[in-house]
């Protein structure tokens, strides 16, 4: 602002600063037209300080708007966990000798007792022969020694010959028929041998690639040959954190969730490429102390797996009910907004305004956000278009359906606002 008094002086005594002789008539004349123009230019000025912005009638917005979604939910909680094989099998020989046929395919599914490698039976063949000849032998004498001894035990009765022939032929039919026994257990032995030169699987499942090939040398219970695992069903390992633990063992104290070990309890598995968790089974299993250096439970749930589609190994999360069942309003996560730690939404009231509502929010349940408080069954929340929305101000609502936004489909990361007031900032 120029200042409001200006010193004036006569202009008849007024020297100029060059010269410093008096001012002529036309000097003072454009000195006169010099201020005219700078009241008139602090006139303006004072009065573009005293302007009220200018405002402009911009259409309301066009936003979707629906009620919050009633239903009987169930909140959860979700860990890692691992997959494994209800049975696992490293094949090994039972004999040693060479191998010479490997008749099944590396990756297949194998059924107990289909051939997978056979040793070269030949040995085992001739010592069960020799086994089965050793054993006729002594059931041979065997009958030579029955048939001495009734002689021997006639004629003892008759008194004919001396007692000490008697009891030597005694001995002799006890030896006979203990010689019977042993052979018998030579051959059985000798037959297991032969048998298990055929190797053959012990379960059903899926067979893993050979570790030896025809021609090699196996040593019996040493050398491996391959592995297999069990498919149908397939267990699912997770730990699960002190609290979660302690939470759940109250809601069975209490009655409101059943009781691993009844085997009644529902737990749900997903896989790294899936959309929720499409695999149900039960827990069976839970362990006996907590781990001291993680804090954390063992859990094992059973899933059926008869497609064989789950294999062991896979990293999976699984969840598990945290609570019974209970009402709650649900929204779609696009129509909650963030400021700072609070979580708010966007009501119209029924003047077509639009009303900041903060809300505290709980899990997500079929694709929806609990809302816990802060929300009434009759609001009418904004669910899409709310980048456009300025608190207080007119929105033009269109019916939607919540289900439409579920957090399945998000397109629209959550704002805050903050990020609502700079867009609205833009738009003025």
């Amino acid at each position: 602002m120029l200042p409001k008094r200006v010193l004036r002086l006569p202009l008849e005594r007024r020297l100029s600063p060059a010269t410093e002789q008096p001012i002529t008539s036309a000097r003072r004349l454009h000195i006169c037209s010099e201020r005219l123009i700078i009241v008139a230019l602090s006139l303006w000025l004072a009065g573009c300080n005293n302007q009220q912005p200018a405002t402009h009638g911009l259409p309301a917005p066009e936003v979707t708007v629906s009620k919050p979604d009633q239903k009987e939910v169930v909140n959860w909680n979700e860990f890692t966990g691992r997959t494994a094989a209800v049975k696992l099998v490293t094949v090994t020989p039972r004999v040693s000798g060479y191998i010479v046929n490997i008749p099944f395919k590396e990756g297949d599914i194998v059924h107990k007792g289909d051939l997978l490698f056979q040793i070269d039976p030949r040995p085992y063949q001739d010592a069960y022969e020799q086994a089965v000849g050793q054993l006729q032998q002594a059931q041979a004498n065997q009958q030579l020694q029955d048939v001495t001894f009734e002689r021997q035990q006639r004629l003892r009765e008759t008194g004919v010959i001396a007692k000490e022939d008697y009891d030597t032929a005694l001995s002799n039919k006890n030896q006979a028929a203990a010689q019977v026994v042993s052979a018998q257990a030579a051959r059985n032995s000798a037959q297991l041998n032969l048998e298990f030169t055929h190797v053959t699987s012990p379960i059903d499942g899926r067979v893993s690639h050979q570790l030896v090939n025809i021609g090699n040398l196996v040593q019996a219970d040493s050398t491996r040959l391959t592995t297999i695992v069990s498919i149908d069903p397939i267990y699912a390992y997770f730990s699960v954190d002190e609290l979660a633990a302690l939470s759940y063992q109250r809601l069975i104290r209490e009655g409101k969730v059943a009781s691993s070990q009844d085997g009644k309890v529902p737990v749900y598995l997903q896989l790294q490429d899936e959309t929720g968790f499409p695999h149900e089974g039960t827990i069976d299993f839970s362990d006996n102390a907590f781990d001291s250096s993680t804090g954390t439970l063992l859990i094992r749930g059973s899933f059926p797996n008869s497609d064989g589609f789950l294999t062991p190994g896979n990293f999976v999360r699984v969840r598990v009910a945290s609570s019974p069942k209970y009402d709650a309003l649900l929204v779609a996560d696009r129509a909650i907004g963030t400021d700072q730690d609070q979580s708010f939404v966007y009501v119209v009231d029924s003047k077509n305004i639009a009303r900041l509502r903060h809300i505290k929010t709980g899990q997500l349940a079929e694709g929806l956000r609990v809302v816990k408080s802060g929300l009434q069954p009759d609001d009418v929340v904004i669910i899409n278009g709310i980048i456009k929305v300025r608190p207080d101000s007119p929105m033009r609502p269109q019916q939607g359906a919540m289900e439409q936004f579920s957090s399945n489909d998000i397109s629209m990361p959550l704002i805050s606002s903050q990020s609502s007031a700079s867009h609205a900032g833009a738009e003025r």
